[in-house]
């Protein structure tokens, strides 16, 4: 209520007590947030502004291997097609202009088309929305699938460890967040009988992200089986979030879409991770519904496509191109990378008190701190914050993803660059862990 007083008015004459007038003496500015902004804060960039505040104490060059963005060494070059593609575009004129707002037929057809080449999956254009990146498309997904909790209760299975913008995005929706355990000793694939468990009559959806940020794994194919027959169980559909799909070198990718025969699996795509162009802002959702159940999540994605009028127009444009970059230029990014984790295994097996599984899928490596051998150290938080002050290397801990006790690299720069990186760990292990102490 605002600030407001009655004052009695006198005649100065008489002395007479006059009718109270109504005066406002006060009035605050209505200027409030909603309570979602506190809830959707994104930990990796707090932590990182956390982390680096204070440059380092040692004068060696900082090397960032906190966000998982390739082209910031860079890994490789973008496709020299993608680049001509876009300018093209741009210089034509042809393209400036508003699109539909689930995209231009033409490049949803270029979406269809590079999933029945790489994926074996057929989608209609109709089953097709283009977004601002896989994030926008997530919030998209979000909001169609999740009602207000005045409207009926639900919940959403997320994994964990899992990307942190997961949890940020359902801040300012009504679910209740479930996490399903990764297990480090089977790879991190999923622990099937806990989602098993944890759905219910109310569970929306399970998200899968394969492969996985910030693991670095590459489920099996019996293994993404076994989690569609628990979502068939159910009845509950999938978000399949495959940003990474394709980035796997130990075992060939299985998309999840290519297995379901009943089970509704929204995937997700885009260009920011295996085209290496995370600045350009371009995904999409794909629907795939053996079934013809899921009409009402299609009519959904249709609907709120139109909300934000599409992605960048140029990008659309240049898009078929885009998409039909040639295999040769996929296996030589997937080739450094590789050799990258082989750098990281080996390096971080011989740091004493750090352990990590070979990474076999997207672009990470997620490493197990020993606390035990770190006396000194009290958590994952502190370990990444010594590292950087004492080294000036910058990675996430585990805390920004659900997992506290463990840190994540980037396999993203060169490779004498990454060589620097973990001479450097060995280092600091070296001088912290008392494992080495004893030996």
């Amino acid at each position: 209520m605002p600030d407001i007083q009655l004052i009695a008015a006198r005649d100065t004459t008489s002395q007479a007590p006059l009718k109270p007038t109504r005066s406002i003496l006060k009035k605050e500015w209505n200027v409030r947030v909603s309570p979602a902004v506190g809830r959707s804060r994104n930990p990796i960039r707090e932590t990182l502004a956390s982390i680096t505040a204070n440059q380092p104490s040692c004068s060696k060059t900082p090397i960032n291997l906190g966000l998982g963005d390739p082209t910031h060494y860079p890994l490789h070059p973008p496709p020299p097609a993608a680049i001509t593609a876009v300018a093209q575009a741009a210089i034509g004129g042809g393209a400036n202009g508003y699109l539909n707002g689930v995209g231009s037929t033409e490049a949803r057809q270029a979406v269809a088309d590079y999933h029945e080449r790489w994926d074996q999956v057929t989608y209609d254009i109709s089953d097709i929305v283009l977004t601002h990146g896989v994030g926008q498309g997530l919030d998209l997904l979000f909001s169609v699938m999740i009602p207000p909790a005045s409207v009926e209760k639900s919940n959403i299975l997320l994994p964990r460890p899992g990307f942190a913008q997961y949890t940020a995005l359902l801040a300012n929706l009504d679910a209740e967040i479930r996490y399903y355990d990764c297990l480090e000793d089977k790879d991190w694939e999923v622990d099937l009988e806990m989602i098993d468990q944890l759905c219910d009559d109310n569970t929306r959806a399970i998200l899968i992200n394969n492969p996985s940020n910030p693991c670095g794994s590459n489920y099996s194919r019996q293994a993404l089986k076994d989690i569609l027959v628990i979502a068939e169980k159910h009845k509950v559909p999938i978000i399949a979030d495959e940003i990474y799909g394709h980035m796997t070198w130990s075992a060939p990718f299985t998309p999840l879409a290519s297995l379901s025969n009943a089970v509704p699996i929204i995937t997700l795509s885009g260009l920011s991770k295996r085209f290496l162009v995370p600045g350009w802002r371009f995904g999409w959702l794909c629907l795939h519904d053996p079934l013809g159940i899921a009409s009402s999540i299609k009519n959904g994605m249709q609907c709120w496509g139109n909300r934000f009028m599409g992605p960048n127009s140029l990008i659309q444009a240049a898009l078929p191109t885009i998409l039909a970059t040639e295999s040769e230029w996929y296996d030589e990014v997937i080739n450094k990378i590789e050799a990258l984790a082989k750098i990281v295994h080996q390096g971080v097996s011989d740091a004493p008190g750090l352990s990590t599984n070979c990474p076999s899928g997207a672009m990470y490596s997620f490493v197990k701190i020993d606390l035990t051998a770190f006396p000194t150290i009290k958590d994952d938080v502190a370990f990444a914050t010594a590292l950087y002050n004492e080294q000036a290397v910058f990675v996430l801990p585990g805390l920004c993803f659900g997992m506290p006790g463990y840190f994540r690299i980037v396999l993203g720069t060169p490779s004498k660059v990454m060589t620097e990186v973990i001479k450097r760990i060995q280092e600091f292990c070296s001088t912290h862990s008392v494992i080495n102490q004893d030996s």
